[in-house]
């Protein structure tokens, strides 16, 4: 049976020590886990996750970038490694918009939602909202780490002010280990 992919969604800045903490603690508990490892190749608290999984158990990490090429990729994230990744997914370079980053990175949120199978989302902000709604109208697993901040400390609230028939399972939690069991429950039972 081919690896579960699990998205790695976030906010792209760090935020706070007790906040990185988290987000290392998550790559911990994803490090045990049989899976492949999928982030938009941003920093912030999703660069933290993966690599903290590539650093104990060298996980597969698949990284969608928003840049054309390994150069851009290296300006956009000048700070992190970009070899923890095994696949690094790049924007074509013939693509209209090819030179403006706000809307490659759009376009990264979209190819690399549909490469899932779940995801889990820490903080967060506009970015990872649009991540959740890609992955909530693609019907798939969604994992919100609540008490984290950001869009997932808003999400309870708003899905259920504005729901909509959807596939997706949205599953909330404060304790990473019980959020990453019940999205891998849910995307094996799918399988």
């Amino acid at each position: 049976m081919a690896k579960a992919k699990i998205g790695v969604y976030g906010s792209a800045v760090s935020e706070s020590p007790e906040l990185d903490a988290k987000a290392r603690e998550l790559g911990e508990i994803l490090a045990d886990e049989d899976v492949i490892l999928i982030t938009g190749a941003c920093s912030g608290l999703p660069y933290q996750v993966v690599s903290t999984a590539y650093k104990k158990n060298h996980n597969e990490i698949w990284g969608f970038s928003p840049a054309t090429d390994h150069k851009g990729q290296l300006a956009f994230t000048p700070k992190d490694d970009s070899t923890i990744y095994t696949r690094l997914v790049y924007v074509p370079s013939d693509m209209e918009f090819a030179s403006d980053i706000q809307v490659c990175i759009k376009f990264r949120n979209v190819l690399s939602t549909a490469a899932c199978d779940g995801a889990v989302i820490i903080s967060g902000r506009w970015g990872s909202m649009n991540e959740f709604t890609n992955l909530h109208d693609m019907g798939k697993v969604i994992g919100i780490l609540t008490g984290t901040g950001g869009i997932a400390d808003e999400l309870p609230g708003l899905n259920a002010k504005v729901h909509k028939p959807s596939k997706a399972k949205v599953v909330f939690d404060s304790s990473p280990h019980s959020l990453v069991e019940r999205v891998l429950e849910e995307v094996e039972r799918r399988k």
